[in-house]
């Protein structure tokens, strides 16, 4: 891995079209790219999945938006939006038709 590859898996700006996965809307997926969350929370998420290249779908938002609903290698689970926060995603392309 070059010094370049190392900046740019470490600076999120540099991820063309990434964004948070508190920023997806149901029906949205999108691939992992980089977990920005630190210590005890980083390991749960890293635990549940959220690991680099995994791919993921918004099932659905609760009516207040909070908590989201997710499908993540083959399981639901629901993740808090502050959380969400945390983890910077590559939206996938949508089909449409």
């Amino acid at each position: 891995m070059t010094q370049n590859q190392r900046d740019a898996d470490n600076n999120p700006d540099e991820a063309a079209g990434a964004q948070f996965l508190s920023q997806l809307l149901p029906g949205m997926s999108a691939t992992v790219v980089q977990l920005q969350a630190k210590g005890a929370i980083r390991q749960r998420l890293l635990e549940m999945g959220f690991i680099r290249g995994a791919t993921l779908k918004v099932e659905k938002l609760a009516p207040m938006g909070d908590p989201m609903e997710l499908v993540l290698k083959g399981y639901h689970l629901s993740l808090r939006r502050d959380e969400g926060a945390c983890i910077l995603v590559q939206p996938l392309a949508q089909v449409i038709g």
